[in-house]
């Protein structure tokens, strides 16, 4: 599995963003599930965060603005000498945000900017997390063998590649925070169906995208 993750690895993109401090000046973020850390920013006031994104997994942002009085944006890079943004948000206002990192053949850490773009101070909640499609696989193959025999190994390499090309691409293709989970689960499905069909192995794909889907939003 992981040699197949390896080989469909997303490569970021090279930008520049503002606000992007010394990668020393980045507070730690402590993978806890469902916890979040939080902060009150004044008017363009800014905020570091450091999260370390483990490899062939997709690394998981959730921003949530607790006081809404104010919107705040949020930036994810990658450091390797040079800042490459690999995400960010696209809401405006006071919505929530949620934005989702490529996937890499190697750990990553994440770092994440927050800025308040708006005209008052205002309190976030900031959670982060990741997903692995290795995990779902499992799951989803358990769950699938309740109802008709599968077994890891009459999965093909081509299968996995075309679910995690097809997660990939609606991952990274959409504003998350734009649209429901119950409509990405809809768009992941109808495609897997027209590829895969609607026995034994088309219930797998479907299972296996549908629950990294549920994990991408766990927070939202």
């Amino acid at each position: 599995m992981k040699k197949l993750l390896a080989g469909i690895a997303a490569l970021s993109v090279s930008i520049t963003s503002p606000g992007i401090a010394n990668a020393q000046e980045f507070t730690s973020f402590e993978h806890q599930d469902n916890k979040y850390y939080y902060e009150a920013l004044n008017s363009q006031g800014l905020a570091y965060y450091r999260y370390k994104v483990p490899a062939y997994t997709f690394g998981v942002f959730t921003l949530k603005n607790h006081s809404r009085r104010s919107n705040f944006d949020i930036y994810v890079h990658d450091y390797s000498g040079d800042w490459k943004l690999l995400a960010k948000g696209k809401n405006r206002g006071m919505e929530t945000e949620l934005v989702v990192t490529p996937m890499f053949s190697e750990d990553k850490y994440a770092y994440i900017t927050i800025v308040n773009d708006g005209s008052q101070p205002s309190e976030y909640h900031l959670y982060a997390n990741y997903v692995s499609p290795a995990n779902k696989f499992a799951i989803a193959l358990v769950e699938t063998s309740l109802i008709c025999s599968l077994e890891k190994e009459n999965i093909p390499n081509q299968t996995s590649s075309r679910v995690i090309t097809g997660l990939s691409s609606i991952l990274q293709g959409n504003d998350l925070a734009g649209v429901t989970q119950d409509l990405l689960i809809n768009e992941f499905t109808n495609v897997m169906r027209n590829q895969f069909g609607y026995g034994c192995m088309g219930d797998f794909v479907v299972n296996w995208g549908v629950s990294t889907l549920k994990g991408v939003y766990r927070n939202y």
